[in-house]
């Protein structure tokens, strides 16, 4: 029942700081009314973020990084101009940890949230059934998004890079009966039905209305974490990372999609890749392990989702002792999985090729809260305005990928942004 508020909050419009990370079992966060918020271009902001962070734990922020900020901060130049700030991290006045019904934060601010929550009844308009975008369409050509991937083996064939993340984005329209309701009615319509019929671990719906940044909302159907910070009562906090690597479309016959799983998990050329990228991961984080911590397991597992099965590996260490979050994400961020290997060449080759930012796709959605902190890797991640939905996505280009079976694999992707 607590969604279904929360969804009818969304549509009500209550401002810019709506904040909504959704595990998609009840878990998650929300905030309502912030406090402080922080804003820029520059990866530098996050020091003050943590200083006002661990200065009052109590206290819950959320927001967001975009992968151009990131990608900046590793090359050593200024990021690719976005639609907002490249840093958004707001600090809450009360936040609700969903699953546990706990408030954190101020207990009035608290009071005023839950009350909100409480006074607000379900929308018809929010039924599973509805979606308000029509077709999505490719904003690359065919040919375009083909001779991508053989520049990208041609950088590989030339020993610059081992395994590079090729994105492509995509457009959808609002319905013609849906472009006069407000637009946060149509971003909660959209969430209602992609947590619906693809829920996802790291789902996310956040207002982006405040600030110097475009009205506009967030909608993340996302099933990856960058990171995961859980601090221990003893001092020794441990951080892990879910990397995903190698994708198979789901079949609506039981039999086909079983195959489907069972050639993934088979397949040579996808764990060449997922390993790769899982050695990237376990390499960021040895920057900041105690040493000897850092383990994964030797063979990845399967998740199943609603509309791909993925190839995932638990990546996990005991952090040193004084890490800071400017040090971690400096290791990590952006993912191994959604750059490549090498990392910095890599990030340099997409940057050439794609000739465009990011964005928040690719970047991080970020919670920091008295017991630790998560990041998100927003894949499955739409940015919605007046005019509609702006999705991407993509996937990781070795020596001998097939350019078009992978553009098949970018559009198998954002089926759940597809009726």
């Amino acid at each position: 029942m607590r969604s279904e508020q929360i969804l009818a909050l969304a549509a009500a419009d209550p401002g810019g700081a709506f904040a909504w990370l959704d595990g998609g079992d009840g878990r998650g966060w929300f905030g309502l009314e912030a406090d402080v918020s922080i804003e820029a271009d520059d990866l530098g902001a996050i020091a003050e973020v943590e200083r006002l962070w661990r200065a009052a734990p109590q206290f819950v922020w959320i927001g967001q990084l975009s992968y151009d900020v990131g990608a900046a901060g590793l090359l050593g130049r200024a990021p690719r101009a976005g639609r907002r700030a490249g840093v958004v991290l707001r600090r809450y006045r009360a936040a609700l940890e969903l699953g546990s019904a706990r408030v954190h934060g101020d207990a009035r601010a608290g009071a005023r949230l839950m009350k909100r929550l409480a006074e607000m009844p379900g929308r018809k308009d929010m039924s599973p059934g509805t979606w308000p975008l029509g077709p999505v369409l490719a904003r690359l050509d065919e040919a375009t998004y083909r001779a991508q991937v053989r520049r990208i083996q041609g950088c590989i064939a030339a020993g610059e890079t081992y395994q590079a993340n090729l994105t492509q984005a995509f457009a959808a329209a609002w319905q013609g009966e849906w472009r006069g309701l407000p637009l946060a009615v149509r971003a909660a319509a959209v969430y209602a039905g992609l947590r619906s019929g693809a829920p996802a671990t790291m789902g996310a719906l956040l207002a982006g209305a405040e600030g110097r940044g475009p009205a506009g909302w967030v909608v993340s159907n996302s099933p990856e974490t960058l990171v995961a910070v859980e601090r221990g009562a003893d001092g020794s906090d441990v951080a892990r990372s879910w990397p995903i690597k190698g994708t198979r479309p789901r079949d609506p016959d039981p039999v086909r999609d079983r195959a489907q799983a069972d050639a993934l998990l088979a397949s040579v050329k996808d764990l060449a890749e997922h390993v790769m990228i899982v050695d990237l991961v376990r390499s960021d984080l040895g920057r900041l392990a105690a040493p000897g911590s850092v383990r994964a397991p030797a063979r990845p597992s399967l998740m199943r989702l609603p509309t791909v099965h993925h190839m995932v590996s638990e990546v996990a260490c005991t952090l040193r002792s004084g890490w800071t979050l400017m040090e971690l994400l400096a290791a990590v961020f952006p993912g191994g999985s959604i750059t490549g290997a090498p990392k910095k060449r890599t990030v340099e080759i997409i940057d050439e090729v794609e000739q465009r930012a990011r964005g928040l796709y690719c970047g991080a959605v970020m919670v920091l809260a008295p017991g630790g902190l998560r990041c998100s890797i927003p894949i499955r991640t739409g940015e919605l305005d007046e005019h509609g939905l702006t999705v991407q996505s993509g996937g990781g280009i070795v020596i001998d990928s097939d350019p078009e079976a992978e553009r098949l694999e970018t559009w198998a992707k954002v089926r759940a942004f597809c009726r």
